[in-house]
């Protein structure tokens, strides 16, 4: 027993050995000195972070670079291979005496925001629903409709109010002799060149909006007695630093400008809340212009064109503009052509302007003894903008505009169509009895 009490002795003395040394083995948790600072793989980690946001970045960088040079060929192709694409009509031309016109006979497709439509001119050189001679004569009675870019209509000739118009009335043809950026001094010299091509006119309605004075005040030029125009010596835009921007990349980058198309889509729900502010373009701000706000507001008249009215300032832009009405007025009297005037808000009038406002009630004196109609138009945009409820009271900007600009879209067409339209059924025009005229120069006309 005692020999067997001491192997087992031996035996637990030994495995307690064996135990103990192997214990080394499992480490207690090490405590940090953290005077000392992290341990030595965290400046590994943090760097190789650094390094891959670095990456990160370079890659994001050198993708954006890599997109803007293929937009950028891109867009080069389409300007060198397919005007159309970025916009160019080339159905607009120079003109020797109007400063610009539209090629005769032409077909193109149209650019205006986001519309697409197709655009064609008669012989004469008018934008028209085709492609068409004009006979000298008509057995029906002919129209001839003078204004600027409204009534050339930016949008679809069905949708335009002269379209609609000529739609409505296929008892008379119609003639359209409006071009955007044109004026009183444009009228006189397209009506003239009408009737000296020999084209029978039975009445003249011109269309007009308070942008007809900031063109004559502060953009064309006389270039001799002869009524040709120019344009100003040099231009002063109104436009914004983000604006330009935009054109910039619109005109250099087209799927850039597209994208970028995507966030004006926050600008819907503010103007459509009452806020009404857009960045505009380069006449600035389409809520209130320089060019329209002259009937309710004080307006820069040092500035040039299109930032104000220099030279000629407001009441010289006025009077200019009733001089050459009236020179257009003398011609047609004297061929016993009859003149209408229908006058249309811009939008900013629609803003802070009056139904009744100054511009109203100069072109409604100008018209007295002188015209067969006199119509406004304002107070039918007033009272579909009254119709907005108090919780969106800008609803009625989409309903008559095209969003972003300052033309109309189908409803503010539909609204000149029908007050043009009913005064015509009140007072139908008629053939004319034709008579020889004796030519006679603009210099031999008196003014009234």
């Amino acid at each position: 027993m005692p020999k067997l009490a001491q192997r087992v002795v031996t035996r637990v003395a030994f495995n307690y050995r064996m135990t103990a040394s192997a214990r080394p083995l499992i480490q207690p948790p090490i405590e940090l000195d953290h005077a000392q600072g992290p341990d030595k793989g965290a400046p590994c980690s943090s760097r190789q972070r650094g390094f891959r946001l670095v990456l990160l970045a370079a890659s994001l960088t050198f993708s954006l670079l890599a997109f803007l040079a293929l937009d950028w060929l891109h867009t080069a192709r389409l300007r060198r291979h397919s005007p159309l694409a970025v916009g160019v009509n080339p159905c607009r031309i120079r003109d020797a005496v109007n400063h610009h016109a539209l090629k005769p006979n032409c077909a193109s497709v149209e650019y205006w925001g986001t519309d697409r439509y197709q655009f064609f001119t008669n012989s004469l050189g008018f934008r028209d629903e085709r492609v068409r001679d004009v006979p000298l004569a008509d057995d029906r009675p002919r129209i001839l409709m003078l204004g600027d870019s409204f009534t050339e209509g930016m949008i679809a000739w069905p949708r335009s109010f002269v379209g609609r118009i000529a739609g409505y009335f296929p008892q008379y043809d119609f003639l359209n002799g409006g071009l955007s950026g044109y004026s009183a001094s444009n009228h006189l010299e397209v009506a003239r060149m009408v009737l000296r091509k020999g084209v029978d006119i039975d009445e003249v309605i011109v269309f007009i909006d308070n942008s007809q004075v900031h063109y004559d005040g502060a953009y064309y030029r006389d270039l001799d007695s002869s009524g040709a125009v120019t344009g100003p010596e040099r231009e002063q835009s109104a436009q914004s630093w983000y604006t330009s921007f935009r054109h910039n990349i619109a005109g250099h980058f087209l799927l850039t400008s597209r994208m970028l198309r995507l966030f004006d889509r926050l600008q819907r729900p503010l103007v459509l809340h009452g806020y009404y502010h857009l960045p505009g373009d380069y006449f600035g701000d389409p809520f209130d212009r320089e060019m329209s706000a002259w009937s309710y507001r004080k307006v820069n008249e040092t500035a040039r064109f299109p930032a104000g009215y220099a030279p000629l300032g407001v009441e010289g832009g006025i009077a200019k503009s009733q001089t050459k009405m009236t020179l257009l007025w003398q011609e047609l009297q004297r061929r016993n052509i009859p003149i209408s005037v229908v006058v249309y808000p811009h939008l900013g009038q629609l803003v802070y302007d009056t139904a009744d406002s100054r511009e109203v009630k100069i072109w409604r004196d100008w018209c007295e003894g002188k015209c067969k109609r006199f119509i406004s138009v304002l107070p039918a945009f007033y009272a579909a903008k009254q119709q907005c409820p108090r919780t969106q009271p800008g609803c009625w900007y989409e309903k008559l505009f095209v969003f972003g600009d300052i033309h109309y879209s189908a409803g503010g067409n539909a609204l000149v169509a029908d007050a043009t339209i009913k005064a015509l059924q009140e007072d139908p025009p008629a053939k004319r009895q034709t008579q020889s005229v004796p030519t006679q120069s603009a210099a031999v006309l008196s003014l009234h």
